[in-house]
C-alpha cells in the first residue's frame, strides 16, 4: 500500500464524527433491527449496521491476501473500496479483531475521500497504533465508536463505583480480597492494574461481564481507553 498522508484531524473532531454516527444509530434503530432493537445500549454500537447507513455492503472474506511486512508475510485483516462500496473483513482472526478492523474501515468511510482499495495490513484491535496518517485517524474513530466515553464511564462506575478509581486498602481488598502492599506488588506498573480493571468479572463481591467483554474489545485496548478517560489514578 502506498504511503498515507500524516494525520489531519484532531482528536476531538473525529471523536464527533464517531459520536454523531453513533447518535443515528440510535435515533434509526427500530428500523436497522426490525421493530427489535437490542435493550443493551451497547449492542447498538455496530459498525456493520454504520456501514450500512452509509451505502456500503459489509461481508467476511476467508483470505484477503497477504502483506509483506517487516517480520515477514502477515495477513490483510480488512479493506474497503469506495468505488465498489464495499468493505470487507477476514474472519481468520479473533472477534476482538474482525470487530475493530470493521469500525476501522468505517472510520475510512466516514472521514476519507480516497478512490480505489485502502486496506489494513496489520490485524490489530486497536492495543498498538497505527503509523499512517489516515490509519492513525482510522484507529482512532474505531477506539471512540466502539468505546464511547459517556458509556465507559458509566459502566465503569457500575462495576467499581468510583469515577476514578485508586488503589488504596479498601479498594485492594473489594479487588482481590489482599493487602494494599500485596496488590501494588502485582501491579507495578498503571498499565498492569488497567490491564486488570479492564478484564475483572467481580469487584467488592458483585460478579459481573468485563468491561473489555461487555464492549467486545481486547483487554488491551479497554486498558488503554481506560486510561484515556483517566478512570485510573496514576
Amino acid at each position: 500500500m502506498d504511503k498515507l498522508p500524516k494525520s489531519r484531524k484532531s482528536d476531538r473532531q473525529i471523536e464527533a464524527q464517531a459520536n454523531d454516527l453513533l447518535k443515528t444509530l440510535w435515533n434509526k434503530k427500530l428500523a436497522l433491527w426490525d421493530g427489535n432493537p437490542p435493550s443493551d445500549p451497547v449492542a447498538i454500537i455496530d459498525p456493520v449496521k454504520a456501514l450500512g447507513l452509509l451505502g456500503f455492503a459489509f461481508s467476511y472474506a476467508e483470505d484477503l491476501g497477504k502483506y509483506d511486512g517487516d517480520n515477514g508475510f502477515l495477513k490483510v485483516a480488512g479493506m474497503i473500496n469506495r468505488d465498489t462500496k464495499t468493505v470487507q473483513v477476514s474472519d481468520q482472526f479473533p472477534q476482538s479483531v474482525r470487530l475493530f478492523t470493521a469500525a476501522h474501515e468505517l472510520g475510512h468511510a466516514v472521514m476519507h475521500d480516497v478512490g480505489g482499495t485502502i486496506h489494513r495490513d496489520k490485524p490489530l484491535d486497536g492495543a498498538i497504533a497505527s503509523r499512517d496518517g489516515m490509519e492513525v485517524e482510522a484507529d482512532k474513530f474505531a477506539a471512540f465508536f466502539l468505546m464511547p466515553e459517556k458509556l465507559v464511564r458509566s459502566r465503569f462506575v457500575e462495576a467499581f463505583g468510583t469515577e476514578c478509581f485508586a488503589l488504596n486498602e479498601d479498594t485492594a481488598f473489594a479487588l482481590l480480597c489482599e493487602s494494599l502492599t500485596d496488590v501494588r506488588k502485582k501491579f507495578g506498573r498503571q498499565r498492569d492494574l488497567s490491564r486488570f480493571l479492564a478484564s475483572a468479572g467481580s469487584y467488592n463481591g458483585r460478579f459481573f461481564h468485563s468491561l473489555a467483554n461487555q464492549f467486545s474489545v481486547s483487554f488491551e485496548t479497554m486498558a488503554i481507553r481506560l486510561e484515556e478517560l483517566s478512570l485510573i489514578k496514576p
